[in-house]
């Protein structure tokens, strides 16, 4: 299967005929994921026209108006999480410019502007930007790296929280993030760990897969790597997200289990895509999440702290790193 298909990663520019996982059936068309083994990243064939990509994240679609995509309790914790994120970040940088690439909603943004910041996000979708510049009256925009109007060297921090995997050319934000980063700048970027021994485990079930979403898959050598060769000093990584680990183990066994994928990930959300989300679904379906929901959590909190502190596999990598250079702190 998949013996003439092939995937072009953009970081090295080379094809690879490395198929890793198959068939994948998702928005637009089924997907295979293919693997490079110079780069160490997951590419995902094939990718979706640009047509395509602004139908996924079309507000109504992959996000809500207002930003808020999950009922109220889900809500909470995003804030909370949102607020853990800005302490991380100022173990390294006490206050300054922060720039969040892919700042959707604007929440973690209004965060860091209560905090005292000056804030900026991008949004590629343009009424996605609009909507959280008005929602927060914050400075966001939309478009590509190259119509970006921020000047060079103006930030002291850049972020990208599960952003880089969504993007084309990831080889070319890196490095548009280095321009805009002043000397000894922090650049923050978070990814799924598709070497990970959640991915391992998951495989075609994984929660943060997300095929078509997601072009690129990451592991920890392959975000190193990437960040190296763009003149970054690697200063801190994070294998254990709260947020993230947790969940993904939670949703990627009820996948496993049988049940409708990631069901019991879109029964979070806001209560009018509910149906959305039951449908299709069986009374089996219903009861096996209800059953195996409080289970499944504590094994996956046992799950996420062993692979994240013991073999430093976990399912998201989160890395610090430094603009090369500079000696600043």
């Amino acid at each position: 299967m998949g013996k003439n298909k092939q995937a072009l990663c953009t970081i090295c520019c080379r094809e690879t005929d490395d198929l890793i996982i198959a068939s994948i059936r998702g928005e637009f068309d089924t997907y295979d994921v293919f693997f490079c083994r110079g780069c160490n990243v997951g590419i995902t064939a094939p990718v979706p026209s640009h047509g395509d990509l602004k139908k996924l994240y079309a507000i109504g679609g992959y996000r809500e108006k207002t930003g808020k995509r999950f009922i109220p309790f889900v809500e909470y914790f995003i804030l909370l999480f949102r607020h853990m994120r800005k302490n991380r970040i100022k173990k390294h940088i006490k206050t300054g410019r922060i720039l969040d690439i892919g700042c959707g909603r604007g929440l973690f943004l209004n965060v860091m502007k209560d905090d005292g910041w000056q804030v900026a996000g991008v949004e590629f979708d343009e009424d996605a930007a609009s909507s959280a510049a008005s929602y927060y009256g914050i400075e966001v925009i939309s478009g590509e790296p190259h119509t970006w109007n921020f000047v060079p060297a103006s930030f002291d921090v850049i972020t990208l929280n599960h952003v880089l995997e969504h993007i084309p050319d990831p080889k070319g934000l890196v490095a548009a993030c280095n321009r805009l980063l002043k000397a000894g700048g922090l650049l923050v970027i978070a990814v799924p760990d598709l070497g990970g021994t959640q991915a391992q485990v998951g495989k075609i079930n994984w929660f943060h897969l997300d095929v078509p979403y997601h072009l690129y898959h990451f592991t920890n050598k392959g975000i190193s790597s990437l960040l190296r060769a763009a003149s970054f000093n690697i200063v801190g990584k994070r294998h254990f997200d709260l947020e993230y680990s947790l969940f993904g183990w939670l949703q990627t066994l009820l996948n496993i289990t049988g049940i409708k994928k990631n069901m019991f990930y879109e029964m979070l959300k806001a209560p009018r895509r509910w149906k959305t989300a039951l449908a299709g679904a069986s009374k089996k379906d219903i009861l096996l999440t209800a059953l195996l929901v409080p289970l499944y959590t504590l094994v996956s909190m046992v799950f996420s702290l062993f692979e994240s502190y013991a073999s430093e596999a976990g399912g998201v990598v989160e890395v610090f790193a430094l603009k090369a250079g500079d000696d600043t702190k």
